[in-house]
């Protein structure tokens, strides 16, 4: 593996924690469509970047109620995946690596009310991972997304 070269940022031991939630629901995993600056209007998993000491679950059901309105019911113990990527000329820095943690949730209900930060949720099979737009960090789950993981 060729080292990538150092940041003026961070260390190069650094990785931006994201927790994402993956309610699956027939094959299909719930993602939302945000109108913001960072994603573009692009598809992007339930979720967000973990702040400093905050607890993994407790970050995950955060950011979902931030972003959506909507209550997680449940958490999956341990992540169903992770991966990481690279992302370049986000937060004002040159590049960072991103560590992605997704979590099984279930949700209380799928009533929400469109913002900024969620305009419109959709269910999404393998195949359609493929042919829509999606946010860089949830590039990833198309290469590892097996939806008898949730069976």
């Amino acid at each position: 593996m060729i080292k990538p070269p150092a940041s003026k940022d961070f260390p190069d031991s650094f990785f931006r924690v994201t927790v994402k939630g993956l309610c699956v629901r027939e094959g299909k995993v719930l993602l939302a469509k945000e109108d913001s600056i960072i994603h573009e209007g692009k598809w992007e998993m339930l979720g967000g970047g973990l702040d400093f000491g905050e607890d993994l679950h407790a970050g995950l059901r955060r950011e979902i109620e931030e972003e959506t309105g909507l209550k997680v019911k449940d958490i999956s113990k341990n992540p169903v995946y992770t991966y990481t990527c690279r992302l370049e000329g986000k937060r004002n820095m040159d590049w960072y690596y991103s560590l992605v943690l997704c979590y099984r949730i279930e949700l209380e209900s799928l009533d929400f009310t469109p913002t900024d930060e969620c305009m419109e949720l959709g269910f999404f099979s393998k195949e359609d991972l493929g042919n829509i737009e999606l946010c860089y960090q949830t590039n990833g789950l198309k290469n590892v997304f097996d939806p008898k993981d949730f069976i």
